[in-house]
């Protein structure tokens, strides 16, 4: 059904309106405050939504048009409005559809809709927790997730509300593959949102992203790993639009880690550890620009510590060799569902096997004081 009506408010869409402003978007921003497997609980702020609610099936297929109108100028200043992600979908209210706006914008500034169908309105701050899946959204494949959700909330004695909702990322541009997840709002105990902490992240590259990704997962003080492009030009990019090498893209991890678990400098060592930094965009039979190594800094702490890092690993180790990037962080680009977890679900395909696994083995017999036990 969810398909249906995506497809249909693409269509519509696109007879009206350019494709390029589709690629203007901004993302929701929230903070991560717990992982439970494969579940983020995290905290949103106060958000604002342009929203419609279909009266009945029929409609459902025009909820996309009817929202995008609004943000495109048919409001009461004729004020285009940035596109965002995700959309969100609401099941239990007759499958509401939502746009969040912008952060600069407040209920009273943002333009009144031109049509009495659209709604804006607060959304109070909230805590909630989301599992991901990959591709277009149907009803058996959101009430599969929705049940994996709810099994680890239970695990892990969290209550949540039973206002499921459904995050549709990328829409409407990217028709394959699409981020989408399922959230719900949760209860945490004051405690428990007293003691969270700040995760930070780092970016790094160095060669097959399902290696670095294998390495970094149970390095103490690592909370989640996910694998995606960062480095180039071209946004949401296809795993395939990167191998082809039309990108400028390296692929890379995002690794979220408490630095009151492990600092940043060690995990650049574990970093180095683990692939060769004096080869030139390769690693071993891995050949291309995008299998370059690289460290993708997000503020002036992370370069400094970086460069140190390097100059320290130079003149100790490589004899000035490393040609690794230390470049500023712009953007990241989450491959697909498939690339994510590869080692941990393809242990006996043969590169996890014979390229992975016996680094895996090295680093923790090595390395063992930052490995989890």
């Amino acid at each position: 059904m969810l398909k249906i009506a995506l497809i249909v408010g693409v269509s519509v869409l696109f007879v009206g309106y350019s494709i390029n402003a589709f690629f203007k978007t901004e993302t929701a921003s929230y903070k991560i405050v717990q992982v439970h497997d494969r579940v983020e609980i995290r905290a949103y702020n106060e958000m604002i939504y342009a929203s419609y609610t279909p009266e009945d099936t029929v409609e459902r297929s025009n909820s996309f048009g009817k929202v995008a109108n609004y943000i495109f100028g048919n409001n009461s200043t004729n004020e285009k409005i940035a596109m965002t992600s995700p959309v969100v979908i609401k099941p239990n209210n007759n499958y509401e559809m939502a746009f969040i706006m912008p952060d600069q914008y407040t209920i009273s500034s943002l333009p009144k809709p031109s049509s009495a169908e659209v709604s804006i309105y607060s959304v109070p701050s909230s805590i909630k927790a989301a599992i991901q899946y990959s591709g277009f959204s149907n009803p058996e494949k959101e009430a599969q997730y929705k049940q994996k959700l709810i099994a680890v909330l239970e695990q892990n004695n969290i209550a949540h509300q039973k206002d499921f909702q459904i995050y549709v990322y990328d829409a409407p541009y990217k028709l394959l593959n699409r981020r989408n997840e399922i959230v719900v709002s949760v209860t945490l105990k004051e405690d428990e949102i007293a003691n969270t902490v700040d995760m930070d992240k780092i970016y790094l590259g160095g060669g097959c992203f399902w290696c670095v990704e294998a390495v970094f997962e149970n390095v103490v003080g690592v909370h989640k790993v996910v694998s995606g492009f960062s480095g180039g030009t071209l946004k949401n990019p296809s795993y395939t639009d990167v191998a082809y090498g039309n990108t400028n893209h390296a692929e890379v991890c995002e690794i979220s880690f408490n630095n009151q678990e492990i600092n940043l400098e060690n995990l650049l060592k574990v970093f180095f550890a683990t692939h060769d930094p004096t080869s030139l965009n390769r690693q071993g039979y891995d050949v291309g620009e995008h299998y370059r190594s690289i460290v993708l800094y997000s503020n002036q702490f992370q370069k400094d510590i970086s460069e140190n890092v390097i100059q320290e690993l130079n003149s100790t180790v490589f004899d000035g060799g490393i040609v690794t990037q230390l470049v500023p962080f712009e953007s990241f680009y989450s491959a697909d569902v498939s690339h994510q977890n590869y080692y941990a679900n393809n242990q006996t395909a043969p590169y996890c096997s014979v390229v992975i696994s016996p680094k895996i083995e090295k680093l923790k017999k090595h390395l063992s004081q930052f490995y989890k036990k």
